[in-house]
């Protein structure tokens, strides 16, 4: 059989036991192999449909848009992601004409969405919103874009005419809001730790077991 050597021959005092054992060592050692490859294709598997939620965070929506004109200024500012935002690290600064800041206190995080407040009675002219934020897997993401307003608020002027005792005209509204408005983004997903587990523990497995059927193959 091959370079093996025969029951009987050189060795009459090995048991048949040991002689089985040693005569089927190669077809354990390739069934070995077979194991950790079917183990190894089984996490690329799993693995690979899950690749998207390992992608960098990046901006989705804004509102107001990039480039856009608006006829008051807006009352915030709002922009969508494409992964969850991590609320300890999510900065948003919106300058306004003159370089002064805009913002009126911190920025509010709700999953992929983060708002900023701005300030009343904002001028005309061109703002510049900048961001800079960290995903939940600890990646940072940042970059600015603009918008313009194209007119002042309306300054209140007192009138001098006297009072009126009855007036039955209702108040018009003074200005129209931004009608850009951002649809709710869902919460991203991302791997779930226990899958992550699983495939670790099964690759660690099946390469252990192939090393013991190395060594033993071996003696």
């Amino acid at each position: 059989m091959g370079n093996y050597p025969q029951p009987g021959g050189d060795y009459p005092d090995e048991s048949p036991a040991i002689w089985e054992f040693a005569l089927n060592r190669p077809y354990r050692f390739a069934l070995s192999v077979r194991v950790v490859a079917a183990l190894c294709a089984v996490a690329a598997v799993l693995l690979v449909p899950a690749a998207p939620a390992w992608a960098h965070n990046a901006l989705r929506e804004s509102a107001p848009a990039t480039g856009a004109r608006l006829a008051a200024a807006p009352p915030q500012v709002d922009l969508v992601f494409a992964e969850r935002l991590d609320p300890k690290f999510t900065t948003i600064a919106v300058t306004a004409p003159g370089d002064t800041a805009a913002v009126a206190g911190a920025p509010a995080v709700s999953g992929t969405r983060a708002t900023q407040t701005l300030q009343p009675g904002l001028p005309a002219g061109e703002y510049t919103v900048a961001y800079r934020v960290v995903s939940v897997d600890g990646h940072p993401v940042q970059g600015s874009f603009t918008f313009t307003v194209t007119a002042a608020p309306a300054a209140s002027v007192p009138s001098s005419a006297p009072p009126v005792a009855a007036s039955s005209a209702a108040p018009q509204p003074t200005s129209a809001s931004p009608a850009a408005a951002v649809d709710t983004a869902a919460d991203g997903g991302g791997v779930s730790p226990a899958l992550l587990v699983t495939l670790l523990a099964l690759v660690v497995a099946g390469v252990g077991l192939l090393v013991w059927r190395l060594r033993g193959a071996r003696r």
